[in-house]
Parts: C-alpha cells; sequence; structure tokens
C-alpha cells in the first residue's frame, strides 16, 4: 500500500508542476506587475524542499526546470541544474519546518528567487558583456521576488491542504486495512 501511496503523491506533485507551469506561462503573463511575471515554479521548487527535504526539493526542482529548459530556447539544462540546486539547498532547512508558520518559507521563497534572478543575470547577459546589474536587480530580480513571494502564500496554503488531506487519506486507510 506505501506504493500507492507514494504514486498519488508524484501525481499530485506532476500535476501541480504543470498547472503552475500553465499559469506562470500562460495566465500570468497578462497580469504583470511592473513588467515582470512571479516565478512559481521556483516557488513550489523552494517550497517542496522546505518541506519535505532535499530529495523532493531536487526532484521537483529537476522537472520544473526541465518544463522551464524544454520551452525557453536557452542553454538546455541551465534551468534544471539551477532549480535542482534551489531545491536541494531549501531542503537543508526541513528541520526549521513548522506547517503553520508562514514567515520562514516566504523568506526561503524571496532569498530562492534573488538568488535564481542572480545566476540567471550571470549566465544569461553578464557572459555577453551586459553589465548593468544594478538596472537588472532594481526592474527584474527584486520586483519578480515581491510579486513570487506575495503569491507564495497562496501557494503555501495550497500545498499544506493538499499534504494533510493526503496523509489523512493514508491513515484513515492504513487504519481500515490494518
Amino acid at each position: 500500500m506505501k506504493i500507492r501511496y507514494a504514486v498519488i503523491r508524484i501525481l499530485t506533485n506532476c500535476g501541480g508542476l504543470f498547472l503552475l507551469y500553465m499559469l506562470q506561462t500562460s495566465l500570468f503573463n497578462y497580469l504583470e506587475l511592473a513588467n515582470v511575471v512571479p516565478n512559481l515554479l521556483l516557488a513550489f521548487t523552494s517550497l517542496s524542499g522546505f518541506s519535505k527535504g532535499r530529495k523532493q526539493g531536487m526532484l521537483i526542482g529537476l522537472f520544473s526546470g526541465f518544463l522551464l529548459d524544454f520551452f525557453s530556447g536557452q542553454l538546455f539544462g541551465t534551468y534544471a541544474l539551477l532549480y535542482m540546486i534551489i531545491g536541494f539547498l531549501n531542503g537543508f532547512f526541513r528541520t526549521l519546518f513548522f506547517g503553520d508558520d508562514v514567515k520562514l518559507p516566504m523568506l526561503f521563497v524571496g532569498i530562492s528567487d534573488i538568488l535564481a534572478g542572480c545566476a540567471i543575470y550571470l549566465i544569461g547577459f553578464a557572459i555577453r558583456g551586459k553589465i548593468d546589474f544594478t538596472f537588472y536587480l532594481n526592474n527584474i530580480i527584486l520586483p519578480e521576488a515581491i510579486y513570487t513571494v506575495i503569491l507564495s502564500i497562496f501557494l503555501y496554503a495550497g500545498m499544506n491542504h493538499i499534504d494533510q488531506r493526503l496523509t489523512t487519506y493514508e491513515r484513515k486507510r492504513e487504519r481500515r486495512l490494518g
């Protein structure tokens, strides 16, 4: 029966990844604030690592990054590696995770978004000689991080709700069978 629960969780995560990718690349393109779109996949990666640990953070990051790599047209594997590292690093702080506290996960989402923005700047712009980092920081990295953190509050609440429902389902099922 443990395999069944693992499959349900995997399918839930895959569905969540797909839904967030669709929202990030379609709906939120029309809901830009300060000319930026929130990075929902990065928030999902960061929150998954923080709440579930390094392995799940890495896996969610890898698949989130692959989704972006497939359709971005940039150097393939860049986002996958970057998001995988972010998920892994957030997983180190799993011991600080408390389901009800929203401040710490939002802090990690913000830090993760800023670090990812800096890495994308280095990979995509600085190498090509575009060195105006303060402009990029003020107009893209920080507004995106703020927008992402605000929406992450709702994402975090949704993730906690789904996780509690799945855990309750697993426990009820085990009691009936066990």
